[in-house]
């Protein structure tokens, strides 16, 4: 049997790991017509590549995920952001043909500047879908670099303190 040998160009895990562009999720495509609740309303959908948080860890290279879903998650029926289903498809990466990209989506929770202080990671409805996840990029690099599962925050966002007595 012969075996087929990398091209020349071909980069290592490491080097692959390496390059940030490779760290990137999936773009929003069609962000304005995707981008519309339910109710018609506009959602803040950021477009930019810088904007995307890196879901590598920069010492192990192994892929953060989240172990479960949150309760807030955009996966799930009815979900608090109110997101169409348009959207939902564009967040899974599904294409107009029906097929699916090789990105993925970061958790919201995971986003930076987050309140529960989460490192960016897969969002678990992407790393269990059974057509995007085998699909993605990240999803096939935490094949062979491993996963670093992340909790989800306990129930929604966190609270603020009590005001302390006086006294």
């Amino acid at each position: 049997m012969r075996r087929v040998q990398p091209h020349a160009d071909f980069v290592s895990l490491a080097d692959y790991l390496a390059d940030p562009s490779n760290h990137r999720p999936r773009s929003s495509g069609d962000a304005a017509a995707a981008a519309r609740t339910r109710d018609g309303a506009d959602q803040d959908v950021g477009t930019g590549d810088d904007e995307a948080p890196s879901v590598f860890d920069d010492v192990t290279g192994a892929v953060r995920v989240m172990s479960s879903r949150c309760s807030t998650c955009i996966g799930r029926a009815g979900n608090a952001a109110g997101l169409t289903d348009r959207r939902r498809e564009a967040l899974l990466g599904r294409r107009a043909d029906g097929t699916y990209d090789e990105g993925h989506t970061v958790c919201h929770s995971t986003l930076p500047g987050n309140a529960y202080g989460l490192p960016p990671s897969v969002c678990a409805w992407i790393a269990e879908h059974p057509q995007p996840a085998p699909r993605s990029h990240a999803m096939r690099m935490a094949a062979s670099s491993g996963i670093q599962y992340v909790d989800p925050p306990a129930d929604g966002p966190p609270k603020a303190p009590a005001p302390r007595a006086a006294g």
